[in-house]
């Protein structure tokens, strides 16, 4: 295949190839599936810690592609650990295998969802979509705002502004909603995405009741989020779905806000670890701890502000620091995008970049309410592709 290394997307016989698609088993380790699929142990081995980290974010709803041949050999494997980057197993010319990280290939669209309730927003959403992460987000960021038992009648309007990518022709990851509007009782309802990347209504208050609080005092950052970066000098992409805080060993760590333990024990790259899920859906991660507070376990109710465990340097850690995350359903996002604010409102230039926003959508409100799109059932999509392997730029049959 000389200097491209093919990714294939749906079933190429002219190769004599098939493509198998899985799903990431919940739970499952990295070492653990390179042993169920009979790959060397190796491939782990020799990855430098920070890959080595990135294979225990990989989602556990994760889709994934394997290309077997006809003596059922596995050619390649693909396994999306975010939106922007994977983990790329494949078979060398030499007959050995190599694993990397490479840049997700998927399709992003901007869309614009009209609908009418006929029996409830989630049913309806869902119906016209497809998508349950579309239909789950609208009903989380209009809760407590819409009585969607008691207010909701049929024939309300909806509409939902957002970008989603597609892989594999399919949805991909939870939809990017920059905007949303119901109208109840002749009332309209709105919700806009600010550049801070949260909620907020027509007046500028914060959409979101449920923020969290750092999970130490007078915190230190030291590594921020970021899905996907390009190093300059490795030559080779790199992430951090989480944000780390340097601290001593034993310093007090804190839950970020009121939830359910929903694991608390070791894990092969984050060390100690504990996991809490939180009323709005979201679930925070805390990592490389020295010890738990006593009592904590599997299913321990936590409020926010209590001490969960300590800082310590267990698992893949360069020295102790408190590696933080936040996931939204198996999706990380950035957790300083939902830190409680110091203060609350916006003034000056940021009060008229809100302004800016709303009026954009407002307008688009009101342009899909006269014009009331369907939305389109089908893509078109290519049906293989490959990837230049210096440059990662696609290229179709």
């Amino acid at each position: 295949m000389g200097r491209y290394l093919w990714l294939l997307l749906l079933p190429l016989f002219l190769f004599g190839s098939t493509v198998k698609t899985f799903k990431w088993n919940n739970g499952e380790s990295f070492l653990t599936f390179l042993e169920h699929k009979k790959l060397p142990l190796a491939l782990y081995y020799r990855l430098d810690k920070e890959d080595q980290k990135l294979t225990e974010d990989i989602p556990f709803s994760a889709t994934c592609q394997m290309l077997v041949s006809r003596k059922n050999i596995i050619e390649q494997i693909l396994i999306p650990v975010n939106d922007e980057l994977q983990l790329q197993i494949y078979l060398s010319k030499k007959k050995k295998y190599i694993m990397r990280v490479i840049p997700i290939v998927a399709e992003m669209y901007h869309e614009v969802l009209y609908t009418e309730v006929k029996t409830a927003p989630y049913d309806d959403i869902l119906k016209a979509t497809g998508s349950k992460n579309l239909a789950a987000t609208f009903v989380k960021m209009f809760k407590g705002r819409v009585n969607f038992k008691k207010d909701i009648k049929p024939g309300n309007p909806i509409v939902i502004v957002y970008n989603q990518q597609y892989r594999l022709g399919k949805y991909f990851l939870m939809p990017e909603v920059s905007g949303a509007m119901i109208e109840v009782g002749g009332k309209r309802y709105s919700v806009y995405k600010h550049t801070d990347g949260r909620y907020y209504d027509a007046k500028g208050a914060q959409y979101e009741k449920f923020l969290f609080k750092l999970p130490i005092r007078n915190a230190r950052m030291t590594s921020g989020f970021t899905k996907r970066r390009y190093h300059p000098v490795l030559h080779r992409y790199r992430a951090h779905v989480g944000v780390d805080f340097g601290a001593r060993p034993g310093t007090q760590i804190l839950s970020t806000g009121d939830g359910r333990v929903c694991f608390a024990g070791y894990s092969n790259g984050y060390g100690k670890t504990i996991k809490i899920r939180h009323s709005n859906g979201l679930t925070s991660l805390y990592a490389h701890q020295k010890g738990f507070k006593k009592g904590i376990h599997n299913g321990s109710k936590v409020k926010q502000g209590e001490l969960i465990g300590y800082v310590g340097s267990t698992g893949l850690s360069s020295g102790p620091h408190l590696h933080f995350g936040m996931y939204d359903g198996s999706t990380p996002i950035n957790p300083m995008s939902v830190m409680k604010k110091k203060t609350e409102g916006f003034t000056g230039k940021e009060y008229r970049r809100f302004v800016a926003i709303r009026t954009k959508l407002d307008k688009i409100f009101k342009k899909t309410m006269g014009t009331k799109p369907v939305k389109r059932k089908s893509i078109d999509f290519q049906n293989t592709y490959y990837v230049d392997k210096d440059t990662f730029k696609v290229k179709t049959f």
